[in-house]
């Protein structure tokens, strides 16, 4: 017999039963979940979790349900959070990621229901055909985009107060392409090819390729930011185009902002040649130097096509514009400078990241050095001569 609201009995099986309730049918009667157990302390126990189990699931779907979970809700609302920590560019680059690669996936999704084989396959998607040709992203915008999606689920998780999907580190493969270094020769017949016809922005190259500054900060860079008495450049700025929202007459457009870290603000000592040429050409304070006017500048994306132009001009293989800095780099390591004083001039946060990524030793260096060993094969010979 069922002990008096228990919902508890003793079958004639000689177990025990005891029911909850899981909602109603259709028709209004009560519905009913069952568990059994060898003793009516065990049936009871079994009872109250599978109900305590019923509710929790019940309440969760029914919270789970509104759109305030969903993933494009939720990520949308984190980037809104972030936008009075980061600069406009940051913000403008995670939302191309979310709108481009976690939003058409996840993002009529509950982030409750996203599990990580869910988010490993579409990264490996991503790794083999995502990208506007289809034939993957570069490692460096994979490790973007998974950032961005622990960063959304953390803050879902946080400011939600629900169990989200976490994961550690994926798995990637890096993929270094070959660096573009100029050779000692043809960095000759590029400068030869700037002096001949010696303009501001020609001037700009030069400086990139005695300085190693980025292709932002040279755009952004003004006359007022050189000191000829102290042979010191002064970056503290960069340019850089982003896209932009809810304007129907424009997509993208171009911003001036500090650079991309606090090390990257920093003063470079000039060589003295530089600063002679840089004198001869010398604009007011308030100009751009690779304009020389107040209003009118040149943004990254032309700076580049008018490099590669030049670069095809004077006769020398295909490059970007980042191999002035890789070149920069190069030289200053072939010629003796410290590790440290490098980082510092390169603006990085450390000196594994310059020797890591900026410096590639040519093989007339590496000839050099590997004949440095000469010195102690002769004394063995030497010895043996005379032994």
């Amino acid at each position: 017999m069922a002990r008096k609201g228990d919902n508890i009995y003793l079958r004639n099986t000689g177990k025990w039963e005891g029911r909850y309730v899981k909602g109603r049918a259709p028709d209004g009667r009560l519905r009913y979940g069952y568990v059994s157990g060898i003793t009516y302390e065990e049936t009871r126990k079994k009872r109250d979790e599978a109900a305590t189990a019923y509710e929790k699931k019940k309440k969760e779907t029914e919270t789970f349900s509104d759109d305030r979970f969903l993933f494009s809700v939720i990520s949308m609302e984190w980037l809104k959070n972030r936008e009075i920590f980061l600069k406009e560019s940051s913000i403008a680059k995670y939302r191309n990621i979310l709108n481009r690669y976690l939003i058409p996936q996840f993002g009529d999704k509950n982030i409750t229901e996203i599990t990580k084989e869910d988010v490993s396959q579409h990264i490996t998607w991503l790794i083999t055909a995502g990208g506007t040709l289809g034939n993957g992203l570069s490692s460096k915008m994979i490790r973007s985009v998974v950032s961005v999606f622990k960063a959304v689920a953390e803050y879902a998780g946080n400011t939600r107060d629900i169990r989200v999907v976490t994961f550690g580190r994926f798995p990637l493969k890096e993929q270094k392409k070959p660096l573009r270094v100029f050779s000692v020769k043809e960095q000759h017949q590029l400068e030869d090819c700037l002096l001949a016809d010696m303009r501001c922005d020609r001037l700009g190259i030069m400086l990139c390729l005695y300085t190693g500054i980025r292709l932002g900060e040279l755009c952004a860079l003004k006359w007022g930011d050189i000191s000829f008495d102290n042979k010191k450049l002064h970056i503290h700025a960069t340019m850089t185009r982003i896209q932009i929202q809810g304007d129907p007459n424009r997509r993208t457009k171009v911003i001036t902002t500090p650079p991309k870290s606090a090390c990257s603000i920093r003063e470079i000592p000039l060589p003295s040649d530089l600063i002679h040429m840089l004198e001869e050409m010398e604009r007011p304070e308030d100009t751009y130097v690779l304009t020389g006017s107040r209003d009118v500048y040149v943004e990254p994306r032309t700076m580049e096509n008018r490099f590669k132009t030049i670069v095809k001009m004077c006769g020398i293989t295909d490059a970007n514009f980042h191999a002035l800095r890789h070149t920069f780099a190069t030289r200053c390591i072939e010629l003796g400078f410290d590790a440290k004083s490098l980082s510092e001039i390169l603006g990085h946060s450390s000196v594994k990241i310059t020797m890591d990524r900026y410096v590639h030793p040519t093989m007339d260096l590496k000839q050099k050095n590997m004949d440095k060993l000469s010195a102690l094969l002769m004394k063995k010979a030497d010895f043996k001569l005379t032994d």
